[in-house]
């Protein structure tokens, strides 16, 4: 099935169901596979293809329920609004720029919106804790003592009938403090919650063509530890948070976990946002072949303020720009069509053609230190 055909192709292309055997002298023990017609593999490459073989079982055991679950995906094309908010010092103001912004999404015809990373937190890291919120769990309706942000979403999505994609908001959780983005949907339910897995810790020295930029959020927050994906009624959607998209290793596992678009809320700066804002956003397009939003606050008219790069940016699954705006708050809605990804996906067959024994996730960890070699051989069994 179509389902498996990525599965079996470890190899650089499909194998037949007759290539997979047992090794000689494994008396059924353990299974080592190669392109038809059948060669058992020895010494290093069967421990090498014991790895293979084990991933493969994996990915067809949850073939079957990745199915099932995209199933409840309607494949229909949508409109999705991407709001560009004002941030102010004040959380309330922000709020009401948010609360705005949302109406006139779905006045447009949204039904998704997405928002810009802190959009009710100054975006330094002095601030994140004294802004910080105590989210309910999963399932839960917040409340407005514990998570004003939160509530103020969750109330929006329910009034409006709308699916929020709240970009984020500092959690507060024990003495931790996650940068999360919360997923609300239309009857005001967070229905996924996605802690940024990958902190924004940079320090980039000044040149005669861009000012510096360091940044430490690792001084404050805590980074996530999983993927997040969302079964939306027209597609499966993976989330990231800003430095998340410069992973392309997470975009291509939410993109093999079903995904068809991916969002992330973001923030990049005056130095990194003119170089790598659009450049990161069609690079995980294409390689993922999904579509991308990422989502910006507006940039602050006091030049003493983190200064946002905006440029709020929509991508398709051909890496074409479809909205890129400017640094100014505003609202765009536009469709999206998650059957495109399918048809690009089947023009381009990346997925099959890969050579995930050369380089998924590394090529070769002979080089590394033993204990991180470990490690990732674990995370790939």
């Amino acid at each position: 099935s179509s389902m498996l055909r990525p599965a079996l192709a470890f190899l650089g292309r499909p194998l037949a169901a007759s290539a997979l055997a047992p090794a000689a002298g494994s008396a059924g023990k353990r299974f080592v596979f190669g392109p038809p017609p059948f060669r058992p593999f020895v010494g290093a490459q069967a421990g090498r293809a014991a790895g293979w073989t084990s991933r493969l079982w994996k990915v067809v055991a949850g073939a079957s329920a990745v199915r099932t679950m995209a199933s409840a995906c309607s494949n229909a094309k949508f409109k999705v609004g991407l709001c560009q908010t004002a941030v102010s010092t004040k959380k309330d103001e922000s709020l009401a720029n948010v609360r705005v912004a949302v109406g006139s999404a779905v006045q447009k015809g949204a039904e998704l919106v997405i928002l810009g990373e802190m959009m009710s937190c100054p975006y330094a890291t002095r601030f994140f804790r004294e802004y910080g919120e105590r989210l309910p769990k999963q399932g839960e309706l917040p409340s407005e003592a514990d998570a004003p942000t939160a509530k103020l979403l969750s109330d929006l999505a329910k009034e409006h009938n709308v699916w929020i994609v709240g970009g984020s908001v500092p959690e507060l959780d024990g003495d931790k403090v996650y940068n999360t983005c919360c997923v609300f949907d239309t009857k005001g339910q967070i229905v996924a919650r996605h802690r940024k897995v990958h902190l924004f810790d940079i320090d980039v020295a000044a040149t005669d063509k861009r000012p510096a930029m360091k940044f430490k959020e690792s001084d404050v927050l805590s980074a996530g530890e999983s993927l997040t994906l969302v079964d939306f009624p027209w597609c499966r959607a993976g989330i990231g948070i800003c430095y998340d998209v410069r992973f392309p290793e997470m975009a291509l596992a939410l993109r093999k976990r079903g995904a068809k678009f991916l969002i992330y809320p973001g923030a990049f700066n005056m130095t990194t946002g003119p170089a790598h804002w659009q450049v990161l956003s069609r690079g995980r397009a294409n390689d993922t072949q999904c579509y991308v939003a990422m989502v910006s606050p507006s940039r602050s008219t006091d030049p003493t303020d983190y200064q946002a790069w905006g440029h709020t940016t929509l991508v398709n699954p051909w890496a074409e720009v479809v909205v890129e705006a400017e640094h100014e708050a505003g609202v765009w809605v536009v469709e999206v069509d998650p059957s495109e990804a399918d048809r690009i996906r089947e023009q381009v067959p990346t997925s099959y053609q890969k050579k995930e024994d050369l380089y998924v996730p590394y090529a070769d960890d002979a080089d590394e230190d033993a204990a991180v070699g470990e490690r990732r051989k674990r995370a790939r069994m």
